[in-house]
């Protein structure tokens, strides 16, 4: 059986709808990669952000590693659940810091055996197969940006604008929007303002109902 897959995914067809970036893909089957894909790197992970991916049935979106133009399989790189319909925003991480310039494809699965889990690899490859359409698998290849940053969870800090920062801000739209000519709220002496201290004259001031 993973000798007819691997003749499946070598094939002139799959090549070809490959090479055209799942342009043989339909509407309700298809992966996105345009402008508004998003990659980015954070703690040694690359994280691929796909703005859409339809498909008919309950899958995965797996990413392959691509050699000589084709996709390397039935090993993959990493993977996440897709809904049958339209998914939004679909990220997969994959455990490595791929260098800029690397290939890569994403492929729909689906998900065969009801467990919930992509199971499609080395010595399974009956279960979880690829989505097929017309005649081969709904692929889009795309290419490791050159200029990502590596991140830490660290940087995140710095990113989360402070309640003094969103106070200030200009923006007129913004719920924590404050007027130039708006006096800043000063922070309560809770050591003075409001209480009395310790041997203080209160010159008889008190509650109505002392001495009664």
């Amino acid at each position: 059986m993973e000798t007819n897959m691997l003749k499946i995914f070598t094939g002139a067809a799959a090549l070809t709808a490959l090479m055209a970036g799942g342009a043989m893909a339909q509407d309700d089957t298809m992966i996105m990669v345009d402008d508004t894909m998003q990659m980015s790197m954070m703690d040694g992970q690359t994280n691929v952000t796909f703005p859409r991916i339809a498909t008919r049935q309950d899958g995965y979106i797996v990413l392959h590693a691509v050699d000589d133009g084709a996709p390397v399989v039935p090993e993959s790189l990493a993977h996440t659940m897709v809904m049958a319909g339209e998914n939004a925003d679909v990220t997969v991480t994959i455990p490595a810091a791929l260098a800029a310039g690397t290939e890569l494809v994403a492929m729909l699965h689906v998900e065969s055996n009801g467990n919930g889990v992509y199971d499609f690899g080395p010595g399974m490859t009956d279960v979880d197969t690829p989505v097929m359409a017309n005649g081969a698998p709904v692929t889009a290849m795309f290419t490791v940006p050159e200029g990502l940053v590596m991140h830490s969870a660290d940087d995140m800090d710095g990113m989360v604008a402070s309640p003094e920062a969103r106070a200030e801000s200009d923006d007129a739209e913004d719920p924590d929007y404050r007027d130039s000519n708006e006096r800043t709220l000063q922070p309560n002496d809770t050591e003075t303002e409001g209480f009395i201290e310790e041997g203080e004259d209160t010159d008889g001031a008190g509650d109505e109902d002392d001495g009664q």
